[in-house]
């Protein structure tokens, strides 16, 4: 499989953008992994994610939009792989896919289609899933990007999950167009990890499935622009669900307008 760097173009930003990821940012997370023996590898075959799953004896859930079973003619379009190798062996994992998101997440999940390639033929008898948080039902017409499959072996540094994280949804941010990034992930996950580790910046009770209670994971596109912009991603104990210096000046600007009677639209 390829390192990391050498599956990294950056294509769809802005050539300022680049120049700050590809001088700055990424090397400096890679080498926050090297240092720790670890070698980042980009892969777009779920197979990978199935691979480390039957690895971990258990530890690590495979969530059908990762489980190449139910996910057919997947690849470099819709899915990346980003692992962790020491020794050429997989020590960690996490993944993305590119789904197109139609009357509403909220639908696309009750009707099963987020999980599966083919809902009908591929879900078992009786198989639901209840969603009742906000925003699902707001994201429409539109391209998400959902992360999942996240496993790092016990006994590694903190440090492995951070860079592995801010790695895999920078190569996200700068490869494909997305309106949302999202994730799905049980309530103790999601207080402990969703904010600073995996970088989201909202988190809503409200999805039911099988028996167990999630929790909806979102942040805006917009979001990792300006992570990139204010050159925080490279500082891992910077907490990635902290406000940057442009969501500050933002939030200044308009509670100023409003002051004067005025409306701004953030950008």
């Amino acid at each position: 499989m390829p390192h990391f760097l050498d599956k990294f173009d950056a294509s769809k930003i802005s050539s300022t953008l680049r120049h700050q990821l590809a001088s700055n940012i990424v090397p400096s997370l890679v080498r926050s992994l090297e240092e720790n023996s670890l070698t980042p590898e980009i892969s777009h075959n779920l197979s990978q994610v199935r691979e480390i799953h039957e690895a971990s004896d258990g530890r690590m859930r495979l969530f059908q939009p990762f489980n190449p079973a139910y996910q057919i003619d997947h690849g470099e379009n819709d899915t990346v792989v980003l692992s962790l190798h020491r020794d050429g062996r997989p020590v960690a994992c996490a993944a993305t896919r590119l789904l197109w998101v139609g009357e509403s997440l909220a639908k696309d999940m009750q009707s099963l289609r987020l999980f599966y390639h083919d809902a009908r033929q591929m879900s078992h008898a009786g198989e639901s899933c209840i969603v009742t948080a906000p925003t699902a039902s707001l994201i429409a017409d539109c391209h998400i990007a959902l992360t999942g499959a996240v496993f790092v072996e016990a006994g590694e540094k903190p440090v492995v999950v951070k860079a592995l994280m801010r790695l895999l949804h920078i190569w996200v941010y700068a490869h494909w167009k997305w309106s949302w990034l999202a994730g799905i992930a049980e309530p103790a996950v999601a207080r402990k990890y969703a904010f600073d580790i995996y970088g989201f910046t909202s988190v809503e009770k409200g999805i039911f499935r099988e028996g167990r209670d999630y929790m909806l994971l979102v942040a805006p596109r917009r979001y990792y622009e300006t992570q990139v912009e204010d050159g925080l991603l490279n500082d891992l104990d910077h907490p990635l669900g902290a406000p940057t210096a442009w969501a500050a000046g933002q939030a200044l600007a308009m509670a100023e307008a409003a002051r004067m009677g005025r409306e701004i639209r953030a950008a």
